[in-house]
């Protein structure tokens, strides 16, 4: 059984060596509020891109610096798991999900695009939180000497919480 999951061993010690195990009191205590539970908006700032293509059936990325991607994040309820985004070409009602330190927006689109912006709880400099967005799409497309090829972004940089 240790061999199997040796963590549950490991975790049997530390609760040995622990003594009682925190009441919900207690953990409540010692556990911070996650700040991002009450934003209501972000601006929010990518400097950095990393795309990637399909040459010969293998993925090659490519970082860049320079270009800017920004938006805002607005009228966000992580009751709810709603918010809208303003800025970016498929502007509109958006999905907000809370989940451990981070806080993740979801964009599904019709067409099959999917973009996921997330948000960590850690900043990056003073008032700025660090984040990441990323959008893939596809729309096979074949017409005389223009075949497409997937879209994949992954976008890094910081959000800026307004209210």
């Amino acid at each position: 059984m240790w061999t199997k999951h040796p963590w549950i061993g490991a975790a049997a010690v530390l609760t040995l060596l622990a003594g009682a195990p925190l009441t919900a009191a207690q953990a409540a205590q010692t556990t911070p509020a996650n700040p991002l539970a009450a934003v209501k908006g972000l601006k929010c700032s990518f400097p950095i891109l990393t795309s990637a293509t399909w040459e010969s059936g293998e993925p090659t990325p490519q970082v860049k610096k320079g270009g800017l991607l920004s938006f805002q994040l607005t009228e966000i309820d992580t009751q709810e798991s709603t918010a809208n985004v303003v800025g970016l070409s498929s502007m509109g009602h958006i999905v907000a999900q809370l989940s451990g330190w981070n806080l993740h927006f979801l964009d599904i689109r019709p067409t099959g695009s999917l973009t996921i912006t997330t948000v960590f709880a850690q900043e990056s400099r003073e008032k700025k939180l660090k984040a990441v967005h990323t959008r893939t799409d596809y729309l096979p497309v074949s017409i005389p000497g223009f075949v497409a090829k997937p879209d994949v972004f992954q976008y890094y940089g910081e959000c800026e919480v307004v209210q």
